[in-house]
């Protein structure tokens, strides 16, 4: 009687367990293949129809493009010879660009967006549709395609709006850490950090350098499917940036 007991218990786990297993599968989905080529995760091909866990990123050969699907309505394309990190959170999804160009669509329902040093862009619009390019390890230009893109940065909660037919650069910068020694102070001689020293600061964002005008909304387009014959500085500088400190 005593193992039967056992058995019908441990069958009740596994039951409960095997219910609970799908709510569990579908909150770590990041994202569904819509098309691809050339794409891979880990480097396993990326066929129409595939799923995009939480945690996975989604890699583009030279020639190739992806587009994944979100939960919420909202969609993302990997553009050629790009990387992206997808990662659910508790609003929707964010997504890391590791190199090239990813552009992306607001969604109705779920939010959508990415984190640049102490900064989150997300679509100003439900419906907005934004192109992100690397340019380096501390700089990239943001484009708003169509409607509203927002930039809101947590060291000063101030946010900034990109609109439609505008791009804008944005640099990082390192802050000095509050109690970090002076230049002229002794320097330490090895043991252990003393008590209270600062961790080392999130990269702050030092300029936001708008380039509105068309002319370089369709240069950044082609810059982000081709291979660039000019820097992103020098298309910027042709159309007379203004800088905000």
């Amino acid at each position: 009687m005593a193992i039967s007991k056992i058995l019908r218990q441990l069958t009740a786990a596994v039951l409960i367990a095997l219910m609970a297993s799908p709510a569990w599968t579908q909150a770590q989905v990041a994202g569904t293949i819509v098309a691809s080529q050339s794409a891979t995760t880990r480097e396993a091909p990326l066929l129409p129809g595939s799923t995009v866990f939480s945690g996975e990123s989604v890699a583009v050969g030279q020639s190739g493009r992806a587009q994944i699907a979100l939960p919420g309505g909202g969609r993302l394309e990997v553009l050629a010879d790009s990387t992206v990190l997808l990662a659910r959170n508790a609003a929707g999804v964010d997504f890391t660009l590791q190199r090239g160009a990813v552009s992306f669509t607001g969604a109705p329902k779920g939010a959508i967006e990415t984190i640049w040093g102490d900064a989150t862009i997300r679509p100003g619009d439900p419906d907005a549709v934004g192109l992100i390019h690397l340019e380096s390890s501390d700089a990239i230009v943001l484009a708003a395609i169509k409607g509203r893109l927002t930039i809101s940065t947590a060291h000063d909660a101030r946010s900034v709006d990109i609109p439609e037919g505008a791009a804008a650069r944005i640099s990082l910068a390192d802050a000095p850490a509050a109690n970090a020694p002076a230049a002229n102070a002794p320097q330490d001689q090895g043991g252990a950090a003393p008590a209270g020293r600062a961790a080392p600061p999130i990269p702050k964002i030092a300029i936001i350098a708008f380039l509105v005008g068309a002319a370089f909304l369709a240069a950044f387009l082609w810059i982000a499917s081709h291979e660039p014959t000019e820097t992103t500085q020098q298309l910027a500088n042709e159309v007379s940036p203004f800088t905000l400190q």
